[in-house]
């Protein structure tokens, strides 16, 4: 089992893994698309950004002068992505040093660096391919020895289409100094190639040794346990939220269903505080609601992953976890296998 319990020190409060990051949208105009999630859920005082988009935010300036925790009136962790994704799809070219300022100014307390990903239909021979890797790598080395804030982690994005070449960046990272956490992108791209995902996922993890590895993208109710056994510390992820926006809700041990396939009950299967206090047309009408909902689900999954991570028999859970949905049941069993050194 490569799963483990860590606690990850940062300016605002420390963290426990396995953790979630919900994404958290600052649009143009500054506002945000999330229900303020912190003042209902406890434990749940994380949240993913995106840096550029700050900056692209008409209230840029203020965010800058005032930090987040002022801007949104929330105590907790900031993890700031950079927007390379952005710069891809985009073709924005982005300075890593400028993203670097931005993510130090605003406050935030775990960094990843600029990177150029690397999508799946991009062939691993091409001339471009070599590029963004180097490019990603040269901006991560760039941002460490530019570093301002020390009390700020900082993570090493990774990408790639080849375990080698991913591995080999990693290596090469290491040599250039002390990160204080690997970042892997992409992967989003790749979740129904569960086998490459898994073979990636575990020879990444063997090499960052004892530091924080976080996957991009992948935070969904089944993902998260798959991930967390072999051995993603955090993850993000605004599935909560766009699951919400079209009605689907994720039912407790089971996996998910949309409103419109079932008919109406007199109560959900679930006993979190939203499905508590409305009654099943409320829930059903309303976005918000069936996003926290969602979040609720994701907070529960996590506190019993840690617990069962510490009793040593999260193995047992996961068969029991994945035993109704057929495609992650056998992803499970596969990783199963290569943890153990079977396959």
């Amino acid at each position: 089992m490569l799963s483990t319990l860590k606690t990850i020190e940062t300016p605002h409060g420390n963290i426990e893994t396995p953790c979630f990051f919900p994404v958290f949208h600052i649009n143009k105009r500054g506002s945000g698309s999330c229900p303020k999630y912190w003042n209902e859920i406890p434990e749940q005082k994380s949240m993913l950004l995106n840096a550029y988009a700050i900056k692209k935010s008409e209230k840029f300036k203020r965010i800058l002068s005032g930090g987040l925790e002022n801007y949104l009136h929330f105590k907790g962790i900031f993890f700031v992505d950079s927007g390379g994704l952005q710069s891809r799809l985009y073709n924005i070219q982005m300075d890593p040093i400028e993203m670097l300022r931005i993510q130090e100014k605003i406050g935030a307390d775990i960094a990843a660096t600029l990177d150029l990903p690397v999508l799946v239909n991009d062939n691993i021979s091409a001339f471009n391919h070599a590029e963004q890797i180097k490019t990603t790598v040269r901006n991560a080395v760039t941002a460490l020895e530019n570093r301002e804030r020390e009390d700020m982690r900082l993570y090493a994005v990774i990408h790639g289409n080849d375990i080698k070449v991913m591995i080999n960046t990693i290596d090469y990272l290491k040599k250039k100094g002390d990160f204080d956490g690997y970042a892997i992108g992409g992967l989003i791209f790749k979740r129904s190639d569960f086998r490459t995902l898994i073979d990636l996922i575990i020879a990444l993890r063997k090499r960052a040794g004892e530091k924080p590895l976080h996957v991009f993208g992948l935070g969904g109710p089944l993902m998260i346990p798959l991930l967390t056994y072999l051995g993603v510390d955090s993850f993000d992820s605004s599935s909560y939220l766009s699951a919400g926006s079209n009605r689907v809700y994720f039912a407790p041990e089971y996996g998910s269903f949309e409103f419109q396939e079932i008919k109406p009950l007199q109560v959900l299967p679930c006993v979190c505080p939203v499905c508590s206090k409305n009654t099943f047309e409320e829930i059903r009408s309303q976005r918000r609601l069936i996003g926290m909902h969602n979040l609720w689900m994701i907070a529960y999954e996590l506190r019993k992953l840690k617990m069962h991570i510490q009793e040593n028999d999260l193995e047992p859970y996961l068969d029991y976890r994945f035993m109704n949905n057929p495609l992650i049941k056998v992803a499970f069993k596969y990783a199963k296998g290569r943890v153990r050194g079977f396959v």
